[in-house]
Parts: C-alpha cells; sequence; structure tokens
C-alpha cells in the first residue's frame, strides 16, 4: 500500500516538475515587429505595436491568440496591416507588419475624402482630395469610419480589385489606369484613364468580367480608338458602344 502511494507520489511530482520546466522553457521572453522593404518603425512605434497586440512577456507562447492580436493591433492602427504573428520557439514572437497602399478616395456626406486600400478597408479621413487615386462613388452609405472596411453586396469590390489584380493592375497601377469606379444599381462603371467606360454587371463573378472586359479592350483600342465609349456585355459577350 505503501509503495502504491509513493508511486502516486513520485508520478505526481514529476508531473509539477514537468510543468514547471515547460512553463519557464516556453515563457515568452522577447517580443519583436519585422516590417517590409518599404517601411521603416521607429523603436516607439514598434513598441506601440507590442502593447497594443496585448501579447506580454511572461506569457506561455502557447496561449497567443494571433487573431486578438492582429485585430487589436489593425483596429488602432488602420494604415497597417498585421502579415502575420509567428512564433519563434521555445520562447519569441514576432509581429510582422506593412503599410497599406491607399487605392480609392471616396467623398463621404460631411464632405471630407475616406481613403481606401485594395481590400476596402478605411485607412484615412482627409479633407482634401488625393487626385493620384481612384475615385470611388455611388455607395448607398458614404458616412464611412476609420478602420471599416466596406463591404459592399457580399464583396463585389473586392472581387473586381482581385479580377483588375490578374491583369496585372495592382495598387499604383490601378489607380493610374482606372481614374473612376462609379457603383450604380446593377453595374459598376471603370472609367479608365483613355476615356473609355467598362460596364461591369454587379456580380459574384465580377472578377472574370473584369478580366473579359478588359481584353477585349485591349484587342479593340486599335479598331475603335482609346478616349470614347463605353464597353457593355450583351448576349453574344462584350460590345464596344458609343456614350449617350
Amino acid at each position: 500500500m505503501h509503495k502504491r502511494l509513493w508511486v502516486i507520489l513520485a508520478v505526481i511530482a514529476s508531473a509539477v516538475v514537468l510543468a514547471v520546466v515547460l512553463g519557464t522553457l516556453f515563457s515568452i521572453g522577447g517580443i519583436d515587429v519585422n516590417t517590409t522593404n518599404d517601411i521603416t518603425l521607429s523603436a516607439e512605434q514598434k513598441s506601440e505595436i507590442i502593447e497594443l497586440s496585448q501579447i506580454k512577456k511572461g506569457k506561455n507562447i502557447f496561449s497567443v491568440d494571433e487573431g486578438i492580436a492582429i485585430a487589436n493591433i489593425e483596429l488602432n492602427q488602420p494604415a497597417l496591416k498585421v502579415i502575420s504573428i509567428e512564433r519563434k520557439f521555445p520562447n519569441k514572437v514576432v509581429i510582422y507588419v506593412t503599410d497599406r497602399t491607399p487605392l480609392f478616395s471616396c467623398k463621404m456626406s460631411d464632405g471630407r475624402y475616406a481613403i481606401l486600400d485594395r481590400e476596402c478597408k478605411v485607412i484615412s479621413i482627409e479633407n482634401t482630395e488625393f487626385s493620384s487615386l481612384t475615385k470611388l462613388s455611388g455607395l448607398d452609405d458614404e458616412s464611412l469610419q476609420l478602420g471599416q472596411v466596406l463591404d459592399y453586396k457580399n464583396g463585389v469590390l473586392e472581387k473586381m480589385i482581385k479580377g483588375a489584380e490578374r491583369c496585372s493592375f495592382i495598387n499604383q497601377r490601378f489607380s493610374t489606369f482606372f481614374t473612376k469606379v462609379e457603383v450604380k444599381d446593377d453595374v459598376i462603371d471603370l472609367t479608365t484613364n483613355t476615356g473609355v467606360i467598362m460596364e461591369l454587371p454587379i456580380s459574384s463573378n465580377i472578377d472574370e468580367s473584369v478580366i473579359g472586359c478588359y481584353n477585349f479592350y485591349l484587342s479593340k483600342t486599335s479598331e475603335v480608338g482609346r478616349n470614347s465609349g463605353i464597353i457593355r456585355l450583351k448576349q453574344k459577350g462584350w460590345l464596344w458602344e458609343p456614350l449617350d
């Protein structure tokens, strides 16, 4: 009986020692912030990001909730995008961040301008318009808030952007080629820097429509010119028509 008790006590003691050792070994001892090559953060900015993440030294590395940490940072720093949060065993955490690139300028009901990135997130609110950005208009509700992600009709704008990116129009190239995006009841009009309007039906496959319309634009520009007209989707495919 005594022998069995000693065995049980030995097992419990071993478990306690193991828990203490593991707790000490995987206790967070260092937290760092790394960035992409296009931005540089000061020590003060890095400290602020770490504080916002609510990841604390001394906590177990396995207790880190990446989703909560990312949400905390991006809620308070909307112009930053957290690429990932990496555990470097046994006891270090690295937060990888980058700048969000402005893509759209949307005039709000109060006269100010919401600046949105490719994920349709409001990354800043300005008093003056940025002429270098694509003008976004026609939204039902233009009282946007800082940090808000615009979810228009189940992400149709994001899908449109992804279609344009598949045509190599990424960030600044998008804003250079598409000067205006106007949302209407059933279509989205993309106005190019050549004056041509691409009319895209609002649908779940609008990304494919962008690709098809742009390919049609490329194949017909030598025939009809580059500075007028509207491209619409008809029953037999894309058609270039004069503006009304």
